[in-house]
């Protein structure tokens, strides 16, 4: 019963979360496209691949003798 309650309150968290930053940052006028447009960036954040940098920022310099 108790993971039941977590996973419900967990949602009731995500999906406030997710509402009040579509009204902060869009405001209250066509909510429903911009939540739209909101899961859309959510998703696609979800969603991508990382992408690897090939520089030589990663290798090791030579010891100094």
């Amino acid at each position: 019963m108790a993971l039941i309650r977590t996973l419900f309150w967990t949602a009731i968290f995500l999906a406030s979360t997710f509402a009040f930053t579509v009204l902060f940052e869009h405001g209250p006028t066509s909510y429903v496209q911009n939540a739209k447009k909101e899961f859309e960036i959510l998703k696609a954040m979800a969603t991508a691949k990382p992408v690897r940098k090939k520089d030589d920022s990663d290798k090791l310099t030579p010891p100094l003798h």
